[in-house]
């Protein structure tokens, strides 16, 4: 009995340690191995990055503090996407090696991608850095995030669905 009480004790006190230490309140990037969906989904879409970059409808600029990231949305979904939407989107981000996605779900699970990411070798969407296209399904409302990383770089998006 007293055994259980003292786990019970530490359990509490873990639980307020933890409560004590809040997420951030804006998007931030990382350097380096992230966790995708680190950031809470309410705190992150307080200001969820927003399509319409430049006059351009279908362009997204990505939040990042050691690369660049701009995306084009093709479709077939709506811009921005709605829940239920299929989207493609084209990203063009700056740093070396291959590009690794990771997309959450507003809920915090990892959700997989309908397709790529698939370099491209030719291109007219002239941003900096190099390209792949990737397939993303929003099945439901709330805030997805998009995490987007190279050996030496990484940016995220959130999309307020």
């Amino acid at each position: 009995m007293k055994r259980a009480a003292s786990v019970t004790a530490l359990l509490l006190v873990g639980m307020g340690c933890r409560a004590s230490h809040p997420r951030p309140a804006a998007p931030t990037s990382t350097t380096g191995q992230s966790t995708p969906g680190a950031t809470t989904a309410r705190s992150a879409c307080a200001t969820p990055t927003r399509f319409g970059v430049d006059g351009a409808a279908n362009e997204i600029r990505g939040v990042s503090r050691d690369a660049q990231l701009w995306g084009l949305a093709l479709g077939p979904g709506h811009v921005p996407p709605r829940a239920g939407d299929e989207l493609k989107i084209v990203w063009r981000m700056t740093g070396r090696g291959p590009l690794r996605v990771a997309f959450t779900a507003p809920t915090g699970r990892a959700r997989p991608l309908v397709f790529g990411p698939e370099a491209h070798s030719a291109s007219s969407y002239h941003r900096p850095g190099d390209e792949w296209g990737t397939g993303f399904r929003f099945v439901t409302r709330g805030c997805w995030h998009i995490h987007l990383a190279r050996d030496n770089a990484s940016a995220d998006v959130w999309l307020d669905i």
